[in-house]
C-alpha cells in the first residue's frame, strides 16, 4: 500500500468513524428550533395544553444534549479494556456496529414522539462514541510512519470539522432542519460503511508485536499499511524498542502506577492541559446560533454559525499539512493563546453592541469565525492526539482513557451549565466556563510542553523522562540520557522500579 493509498484509508476510516460523534452534535446547533417545536408538541399531546416554559425547555434541551458527555465518559473510561484484549480493529469495528442501535432509536424517537427516548438514543450512542474516537486515535498511530504520523493524527480532527459543516448545514431550515427522521438517518448510511471498511482492515502493528508478541503478524501487518520495503526491519525494531520502555500492567493498576511515575503523570497533565483549552468548543457547537440571536435574525445566526463550522473545517486543512513542518508546541501555544483573544473579543463586541452602537455586532461574527479558525487550524486536533505521543505502548490507552474520561466529565459541567449560565448572566458567563481554565492550562503548557515532531515514542518517553539540572522538561528534541531500564519486567517488578523512583 503506497502513502497516497494509505493516506485515503486513513481519510475514508476517520470520516466514516468520526461521523458517529461529530454529525450528532452538530446537527442540533441549526436544527435546535425543530427540535424545541417536537419536544413542545410532544408534551401537548400528553395533556400539557400550555406546552413547556422557557425554563423547563431550557433544561430539557440541555439534558438531551449533554448526555452525552455521560456516555462518552463511560466509553472512554472503558476503552483500554477492550483495545488491550481485543485489540484496536475490534474495537473500533464493534463500536461502530454498536453506534448503529442510538441512531435507531434516534429515529424512532423523533418519529413517534418520544423525547426521553432522545435521551437514550444520544446516551447508547455516546458511549460508543467514546470507544471509537479513543480506539480510532491509536489505530491511526500505531499504522502510521512517524514523518506522517502529525498528518494523520491531524487528520482525525479535520474529519470531525468536515462532518459538523455536513450536519450544520443539513441541519439548516433548507435542508433537513424540517425533517428529523430524515436528517437523523443520515448517520445510518456513514454507519454501515464504517462497518464494512475497518471488517476488511488488519491490526495495528504495534498491537500484535508489543501486546500479542507476534512478530510475524506485525511484519505481515507492517507490509499491509506501509508496503514491503527494506525499512520495515528497522521499524519492527523500533517497535521492540518502544516496548521496553514500558511495563506490563492491566488498565486499573495502571492508574496508581501512572499517577505515581513522574514522566507519566507529567503525560497525563500536559494531555489534560492539552484537552482543558478546547472544552469551549462542543458548548459552542451546541449554542452558537442561540447566542448569535441576541444581535441577528435566526436566518443570519444559522448561516453566521455554519460559516464559523466551515472555516473551521478549512482551517484544519492547512493545520493538517502544517504540523509535521511547524511541531507540535509552537502551532499549540500560538493558536491557544490566539484563540482566547478571539474568545474575549466576542465577549468585548457583544457588549458594545449593546451600549455603543449595534453595528458593532458583527465583530461577534469575526470574533466566532477567528475562534472557528484557531481552533481548527491547530488548537484542536493538536490536542486531542498529542496524549499518544508522550507514552510508551503499555500506558497509552490508560493514560488516554484518564485524559478523555476526566476531560469528558468536566465537559459535562461546563456544557451542562453553558445556555441555563448564558440566559442568567449573558456572555459574562464565558469567563469563568472558558477564558479563565483556557489561560490557566496554556501557561501550564508553556512550561512543560515538550516538542514531538519527527521523533519516536520511545525518544519523547525518554525526554520526559530526562530532567535538566533545573527540574524542567526538556522541550527541544535533544535526546536525553537512557531513564528506563531496557529489560522487560513483570508487574511485580516494574512496580518495585516505580517505588524506587522511577
Amino acid at each position: 500500500m503506497n502513502r497516497l493509498k494509505f493516506f485515503a484509508l486513513c481519510a475514508a476510516l476517520t470520516c466514516l468513524s468520526n461521523f458517529q460523534d461529530s454529525y450528532p452534535n452538530s446537527y442540533p446547533n441549526t436544527a435546535f428550533a425543530s427540535f424545541r417545536d417536537f419536544i413542545n408538541e410532544s408534551y401537548i399531546a400528553r395533556g400539557d395544553d400550555g406546552g413547556l416554559t422557557e425554563f423547563q425547555y431550557t433544561w430539557i434541551w440541555s439534558a438531551i444534549l449533554n448526555v452525552w458527555a455521560i456516555g462518552y465518559l463511560i466509553g472512554t473510561f472503558t476503552t483500554p479494556l477492550f483495545t488491550e484484549r481485543y485489540g484496536r480493529k475490534v474495537t473500533l469495528l464493534g463500536a461502530n456496529m454498536c453506534s448503529l442501535l442510538g441512531t435507531s432509536l434516534g429515529i424512532i424517537s423523533v418519529s413517534f414522539g418520544v423525547p426521553e427516548l432522545l435521551f437514550v438514543a444520544r446516551l447508547c450512542s455516546s458511549m460508543m462514541s467514546g470507544i471509537s474516537y479513543s480506539s480510532l486515535i491509536l489505530f491511526l498511530q500505531e499504522t502510521t510512519p512517524t514523518e506522517m504520523r502529525g498528518m494523520t493524527s491531524f487528520l482525525s480532527e479535520t474529519a470531525y470539522l468536515a462532518i459538523s459543516v455536513l450536519g450544520m448545514g443539513l441541519g439548516m431550515d433548507v435542508a433537513l432542519g424540517k425533517r428529523l427522521p430524515f436528517l437523523i438517518g443520515v448517520h445510518l448510511i456513514a454507519g454501515v460503511t464504517a462497518v464494512t471498511i475497518t471488517f476488511c482492515l488488519q491490526e495495528t502493528p504495534k498491537y500484535l508485536l508489543i501486546n500479542k508478541e507476534d512478530r510475524k503478524a506485525a511484519t505481515k501487518s507492517l507490509e499491509y499499511y506501509r508496503g514491503s520495503t527494506d525499512a520495515n526491519e528497522k521499524v519492527i525494531d523500533s517497535i521492540e524498542k518502544e516496548a521496553k520502555e514500558g511495563y506490563e500492567a492491566p488498565f486499573l493498576s495502571s492508574i496508581p502506577i501512572i499517577l505515581k511515575t513522574s514522566h507519566l503523570r507529567k503525560a497525563f497533565l500536559i494531555g489534560f492541559s492539552s484537552m482543558q483549552i478546547i472544552l469551549t468548543i462542543i458548548p459552542i457547537n451546541y449554542v452558537s446560533t442561540i447566542v448569535l440571536e441576541a444581535h441577528f435574525s435566526p436566518h443570519m445566526a444559522q448561516v453566521s454559525s455554519f460559516v464559523f463550522t466551515a472555516c473551521n473545517f478549512l482551517a484544519s486543512i492547512f493545520g493538517m499539512f502544517a504540523v509535521d513542518r511547524f511541531g507540535r508546541r509552537p502551532m499549540l501555544l500560538v493558536f491557544g493563546f490566539l484563540n482566547v483573544f478571539f474568545m474575549c473579543a466576542y465577549c468585548l463586541f457583544d457588549r458594545l453592541a449593546f451600549h455603543v452602537n449595534e453595528q458593532i455586532k458583527y465583530g461577534c461574527i469575526v470574533a466566532l469565525v477567528g475562534y472557528g479558525i484557531t481552533f481548527g487550524g491547530a488548537l484542536g486536533p493538536i490536542a486531542f492526539f498529542i496524549t499518544c505521543e508522550l507514552v510508551p505502548q503499555q500506558f497509552r490507552s490508560a493514560v488516554q482513557a484518564m485524559v478523555f474520561t476526566i476531560n469528558t466529565a468536566i465537559n459535562f459541567i461546563f456544557s451542562f451549565t453553558t445556555l441555563p449560565l448564558y440566559r442568567l448572566i449573558d456572555v459574562w458567563s464565558f469567563i469563568p466556563l472558558f477564558i479563565v481554565p483556557s489561560l490557566l492550562a496554556l501557561i501550564f503548557l508553556f512550561f512543560n510542553l515538550p516538542e514531538t515532531k519527527g521523533r519516536e515514542i520511545h525518544e519523547i518517553v525518554r525526554a520526559l523522562a530526562g530532567k535538566s539540572s533545573t527540574g524542567k522538561v526538556s522541550v527541544t528534541p535533544e535526546k536525553n540520557p537512557d531513564f528506563i531500564s531496557t529489560q522487560k519486567k513483570s508487574n511485580g517488578a516494574a512496580r518495585e522500579e516505580v517505588a524506587d523512583g522511577l
